[in-house]
């Protein structure tokens, strides 16, 4: 099982969502998760095209929506013990970028949801950090 937020994690996710056949968005975008961590800031991309979606580790490519966090705060998210309305609603999340391209994308998030849930199950959290 891959620690929250590792390389083979990350790895473990990109292969989730390029398996996944509903995931094309046009135009392309790319929103990145920061995570701000004790030991150094950590994070990853989902670029979401035409041919579909991959992740890769923060910084990759240009993005276009950003998501800021701390490290708590992600593991909350990943976990699905906090929604991401409420973490932003607290100030715990913070949201940059060009917003418009997530409007109307409810289903295409969704879509995301479900294609990395075996890879949520099967995280482990790594809290001795």
């Amino acid at each position: 099982m891959p620690e929250f937020l590792s390389p083979a994690w990350l790895e473990q996710l990109d292969v989730a969502v390029r398996a996944a056949a509903n995931l094309a968005a046009d135009p392309p975008f790319v929103v990145e998760t920061r995570v701000h961590r004790p030991d150094g800031d950590t994070g990853y991309q989902v670029r979401f095209g035409a041919d579909g979606a991959t992740v890769a580790i923060v910084g990759t490519a240009p993005a276009d929506v950003v998501l800021i966090t701390d490290d708590a705060t992600a593991r909350a998210l990943h976990d699905g013990t906090r929604r991401a309305q409420d973490a932003f609603a607290r100030g715990e999340l913070k949201v940059r970028g060009r917003l418009e391209l997530l409007t109307g994308r409810a289903d295409l998030f969704a879509r995301l949801a479900d294609a990395v849930a075996p890879v949520r199950a099967g995280t482990t959290s790594g809290v001795d950090r």
